[in-house]
């Protein structure tokens, strides 16, 4: 039997060990602190394509997309997944941007409508608050918003019932390579296993971990902000991006927020209080926006760390430098690691790689 280590118990980690344990591997997943407890806890959980480009990474979202997709009939039913589409409100002057976009992703296969906020409000969302009923929105159907944690426990307890174990609260601080191949790890309480493959699924930590074996992987992170609000009633119902605020639901009387503007006012803050003054900023811009939220109230804010490859690109795959070490290194993790979970496994299995995942290969990066 094959024992794998899987480093990180994220979305991306846990869809990896699910689908090995489901193949009969004998897995363990090691996570530093709890599942979940990372970035895709602190992600605002938008599952898309249509903001990747190039075309090689937009394909590989809308694989994502799809594998979403299939997940729900494969497992009949996924409460944590959210599907619903996302409302673009494209500001007037990125409007040309914007229509060359939406043309590019047309001639691509991909679903893309153009709505009037008159008639957003009048079918989709009447709480839009919007002066101009002429103003543009962009409607993507097939897009989606996931609930990570429920997603996460869901996942690790399939790993669990074919025979995998979670490790929580204990890293990893040791990878044995013989004769150019993992064949061990240990754990920062002396834990020790044997291993025929070790996974690097360990979000913004994968630089240290591949460390460990004395392999560069040049990363450059980036913080983003999150904030929950309560809400009465049902302000929205799927996601929504506008040139000042990013609304999406996150389960009965809550909203989720976020925006580039305030990532960027962060600078090195890796925590937020719920009523922070970037907090309030998102609130109050939601409320000119959307309809219902005069009541609302922060109840928490949380900062997560992408972990994004230098070249802004994915790394799924093996590493060829050390024998049996994997990488799930990647931006939009939600959006592709149920996708991931399913292509890593196969590799691991098999030593297939299929064509959607071949240009992200880790060892288009010099490993030393």
């Amino acid at each position: 039997m094959l024992d794998v280590a899987v480093v990180g118990a994220g979305v991306v980690g846990a869809s990896i060990a699910w689908r090995l344990s489901q193949a009969g591997a004998r897995v363990r997943v090691i996570e530093r602190s709890r599942p979940a407890a990372g970035t895709s806890g602190a992600s605002f959980a938008w599952v898309n394509a249509s903001a990747k480009s190039p075309r090689d990474y937009f394909e590989l979202n809308l694989a994502g997309l799809r594998e979403h997709q299939r997940l729900v009939e494969e497992l009949g039913g996924a409460p944590w997944y959210h599907p619903g589409g996302n409302l673009v409100w494209v500001a007037e002057d990125e409007l040309p941007v914007m229509e060359r976009r939406v043309e590019e992703l047309l001639s691509w296969g991909y679903w893309a409508e153009w709505q009037s906020a008159q008639d957003v409000q009048a079918n989709l969302e009447p709480g839009l608050r919007c002066a101009d009923p002429t103003a543009r929105l962009v409607f993507y159907p097939e897009e989606a918003w996931v609930d990570v944690p429920l997603l996460v426990g869901t996942l690790l307890d399939l790993a669990r019932s074919a025979g995998a174990e979670v490790i929580e609260g204990d890293p990893v601080v040791a990878i044995e390579v013989a004769g150019g191949q993992v064949h061990g790890l240990r754990l920062r309480s002396g834990a020790a296993f044997a291993v025929h493959a070790v996974v690097n699924a360990a979000g913004p930590w994968a630089g240290r971990i591949a460390g460990l074996l004395g392999l560069p992987l040049p990363l450059a992170p980036s913080a983003g902000l999150v904030v929950r609000v309560a809400v009465p009633g049902e302000p929205i119902r799927r996601v929504l991006h506008t040139p000042i605020v990013n609304v999406r639901p996150d389960g009965p009387g809550h909203v989720l927020l976020h925006h580039d503007d305030a990532d960027a006012q962060l600078g090195d803050r890796r925590e937020v209080e719920a009523h922070d003054p970037l907090s309030w900023m998102l609130l109050e811009r939601a409320r000119q926006v959307l309809d219902g939220l005069e009541e609302a109230d922060v109840v928490a804010a949380t900062v997560g760390i992408r972990p994004i490859p230098a070249d802004e690109r994915s790394c799924i795959g093996a590493v060829s430098a050390v024998g049996g070490y994997y990488e799930a290194v990647t931006h939009s993790g939600v959006t592709l690691g149920p996708l991931i979970g399913r292509l890593l496994a196969q590799e691991i299995l098999t030593g297939e790689v299929e064509p959607v995942a071949a240009p992200f290969r880790p060892d288009r990066f010099p490993r030393g």
